[in-house]
């Protein structure tokens, strides 16, 4: 009997130290806000994070009951996620239920102000090449977070660089750095603005042959004209500069008139000085055709005589003599006196011509050979009656 009474007393005294031990372990459960806000901006959401702890401390991932206390003001979902609605105050509350019926809540009260009213440039930019525009777009935002048209104003911080219409267009004028400002009076009756700094920037100089050339026969001319563009986009007329990369093939003057003299291809430079001190160019590649040994023509008439045909002038190898060749169609009239044939530049006269030959053959092919002469060195046969001192033909050497 003994024995049972001191083991009964034993269980006793252990149970009470299980009990006390349980009792000594347990805490209070805590639903706490990890993120906690105290002011949102009407239209502005805010996602809640929050952490649960049981009474023995473990944390763990219970349902949440979210509510508002004024959901015209702030709404909550299901997920913690809160909506500011309306300009006002309202109290969000959490609640978890435990296991044993206990509800663990949390709260916050939160006040929903008015959104900064703005005016904003949609689609700004940094430079704008000169002469050129840009339509902008705008967006105003009231205080309530809505986006509403509004009457705006426009203004550029230096016209000489950037002008801007009142509808928000801007064109680039000159170089440089100009700020553009938008601005309304909003709800609060204060003015609201918006600005872009904007640099314009150059264009690419430029100088360019408006009538260039592919090819050119011997001995024929081409007048090139030019136009040269500065940086802002202006047409200027500097002093142009032309050179031939050949000019036994291709000459040029100090005005762009090239003169083609062999057969064989040369590049024409023009150059100008630009606006920034470096050297503008522009270049054409001409071509130029025909036998430099070798020339044609077709003989006509300037009086009431008869006097046609063609002819061949070519150089004779080796020396500095030319063959006239009057070909096989050739006539004139046997009443001509004192009829002769001249070389000369200018087919009005025989002064600083060069005297051929008289003509004593008046139908078919024949020949004349002139010493000491090139090729290149007259542009026409004469024919003229030396009695009279008049023209009766000419022919152009090409």
């Amino acid at each position: 009997m003994k024995q049972w009474t001191i083991f009964l007393l034993s269980l006793i005294l252990f149970q009470s130290c299980i009990e006390n031990d349980i009792i000594d372990d347990k805490q209070d459960e805590v639903l706490s806000f990890n993120n906690s806000v105290n002011e949102l901006t009407i239209k502005e959401t805010h996602q809640y994070q929050t952490r649960f702890t049981d009474n023995v401390g473990k944390l763990t991932s219970p349902t949440i009951t979210w509510s508002s206390s004024d959901e015209s003001v702030i709404s909550v979902n299901s997920s913690g996620l809160l909506t500011a609605n309306a300009i006002g105050t309202a109290t969000v509350t959490a609640k978890v239920t435990t296991e044993e019926g206990k509800e663990v809540i949390n709260t916050e009260t939160i006040e929903v102000v008015a959104a900064e009213e703005k005016i904003v440039i949609s689609n700004v930019i940094q430079e704008i090449i000169i002469n050129n525009t840009h339509q902008y777009a705008t967006v105003y935002t009231n205080m309530l977070n809505d986006v509403e048209s509004a009457t705006v104003s426009w203004s550029s911080s230096d016209n000489t660089i950037i002008t801007v219409s009142n509808t928000g267009l801007i064109t680039a004028t000159g170089l440089g750095t100009a700020t553009i400002k938008v601005s309304t009076t909003g709800s609060s009756g204060q003015e609201v603005f918006f600005e872009d700094e904007v640099t314009v920037t150059p264009i690419q100089e430029k100088l360019s042959i408006n009538n260039p050339i592919v090819e050119i026969d011997i001995t024929k001319t081409h007048q090139y004209n030019t136009t040269y563009t500065d940086n802002t986009g202006t047409v200027q007329t500097p002093t142009v500069t032309w050179s031939s990369s050949d000019t036994n093939i291709l000459s040029v003057d100090n005005n762009g008139k090239i003169t083609a003299i062999s057969a064989g291809e040369a590049t024409i430079t023009a150059s100008v000085i630009g606006s920034t001190g470096t050297t503008i160019t522009a270049e054409d590649i001409v071509t130029v055709k025909g036998n430099s040994n070798e020339k044609t023509g077709t003989i006509r008439t300037t009086s009431s005589y008869v006097l046609e045909g063609t002819f061949t002038l070519k150089e004779i190898p080796g020396t500095n003599n030319l063959e006239l060749v009057i070909n096989d169609n050739y006539r004139a009239s046997t009443s001509l006196p004192g009829l002769y044939l001249y070389l000369t530049n200018n087919p009005s006269t025989v002064n600083n011509a060069k005297e051929v030959a008289p003509v004593s053959i008046f139908n078919g092919r024949h020949t004349y050979i002139i010493e000491n002469t090139g090729i290149n060195d007259f542009t026409h046969l004469l024919y003229w009656c030396k009695p009279f001192k008049v023209k009766v033909g000419e022919a152009k050497i090409e």
